[in-house]
């Protein structure tokens, strides 16, 4: 089969949607599907959805450190088989104990795509990446809105019925990946993956980069006590599940219009540390607008606050990461991106309960207000320190293109 020389970037967006549509059949009905079905607790379920984060954790990391050194093209396809391959015999083994088994298995997959993905989204020409990776986030998120949308007709005919679908997905997505993600190594990654090394970051890079990835861990620990322990409160309160439901139908839909607007804007917003403050700023304001939440336009409110703050903050992060990181040892920044965020997710639903338990669901949400704003100071002072003297490999790469075009 032929190579080609790089992979188009729509393709790139469509493998995002198909692997986000795809898994998003699966993690919303785990808790309703063990307890209710399968007859489980809710301990052990919380188990096996920290299980499914930790695998993809350990999927992250060691694909990102992979990427650089293997072949991208295989790696992905390993990833689509193994995804694949799990939801195939979960059409026939969707009870215990396989079913927590070939979820885990799912979670080490999604986690390694992920990883395989924002790599390959580094690795297109530099004064494109950042464009790249908002449009695909917004396909991310395009993908578990349509997966989320349809996952309760489809489970109420049935889990085979539901699995069936999920194979048949990464059926096609491989049958794409096969013949449009066929690129030499070199032309991804950058290096002959032979000579794939250890990179060291200049300091003030190290510095930055770092206090993102611990940022992004707080962020998503306290994001998910949106996911997690916010019906529980609303529904305390007197309202349905409904609308708790319909707060993240409000969430996808401004997803889509803010980042399509970012989309559109492309480089006219000037600074992405800019936008990540911004991003961080407005999630922090979402909790202290819930301190006082006891009505549902309130809960709105909230939430609007909150989207604003994700669809902002979420693609600028692996594009400063990009930034920041040289383009031959991209995979594995960008796959401790995918770690540290996975690892905040899985994390948030057990500090939530732990505060909860001790205190209340108030101290939780200013809680959570006061540590983002520390967090935004921190990152805020040592990105002021430090950016002068960052290396902007972006930038670097994006010259040597032009005088590469302009010597031919």
């Amino acid at each position: 089969m032929a190579k080609k020389q790089a992979i188009a970037t729509p393709w790139l967006i469509a493998g995002q949607f198909m692997n986000n549509i795809g898994m998003s059949f699966i993690w919303p009905l785990t808790t309703i599907y063990m307890h209710n079905v399968l007859g489980k607790s809710l301990t052990e379920t919380g188990v096996v959805l920290l299980l499914n984060s930790v695998a993809n954790v350990v999927a992250s990391t060691l694909g990102g450190r992979i990427f650089d050194r293997g072949n991208p093209y295989y790696l992905l396809l390993m990833g689509i088989i193994l995804n694949g391959g799990a939801n195939f015999m979960l059409i026939f083994l969707h009870s215990w104990p396989w079913y927590p088994i070939l979820l885990v298995v799912t979670g080490f997959a999604a986690g390694w795509l992920n990883t395989m993905f924002n790599a390959l989204a580094a690795g297109v020409p530099r004064d494109k990446v950042r464009r790249t990776f908002t449009l695909m986030y917004l396909a991310a998120n395009l993908g578990v809105v349509f997966g989320t949308m349809f996952v309760g007709i489809v489970y109420s005919m049935g889990m085979a019925l539901l699995f069936s679908m999920t194979t048949g997905l990464f059926v096609i997505f491989l049958i794409i990946a096969l013949f449009e993600y066929n690129v030499a190594p070199g032309n991804v990654t950058g290096v002959d993956p032979r000579q794939a090394r250890d990179i060291k970051l200049p300091r003030a890079n190290f510095r930055i980069v770092w206090t993102f990835f611990i940022s992004l861990f707080i962020i998503w620990l306290l994001y998910e006590q949106w996911v997690s322990n916010l019906s529980v409160y609303m529904t305390n309160l007197g309202m349905p599940l409904r609308n708790y439901s319909f707060l993240w139908t409000i969430n996808a839909g401004l997803l889509v219009l803010i980042q399509s607007l970012l989309s559109l804007l492309g480089d006219r917003i000037k600074s992405l540390y800019h936008q990540f403050f911004f991003g961080m700023l407005f999630v922090g304001l979402s909790f202290l607008s819930l301190v006082s939440a006891h009505d549902y336009a309130h809960f709105i409110f909230a939430m609007v606050l909150l989207t604003i703050g994700e669809a902002t903050w979420s693609p600028a992060m692996p594009t400063l990461v990009s930034q920041l990181s040289p383009i031959a040892a991209k995979g594995r920044y960008q796959g401790l991106v995918q770690a540290f965020s996975a690892l905040g997710r899985s994390l948030g639903p057990l500090f939530g309960g732990v505060i909860i338990d001790n205190w209340s669901y108030k101290t939780l949400f200013l809680l959570a207000f006061v540590v983002l704003l520390i967090v935004l100071a921190a990152n805020m002072g040592i990105v002021h320190v430090n950016q002068r003297a960052t290396t902007n490999y972006m930038a670097q790469e994006i010259k040597s293109e032009r005088v590469s075009r302009e010597t031919k």
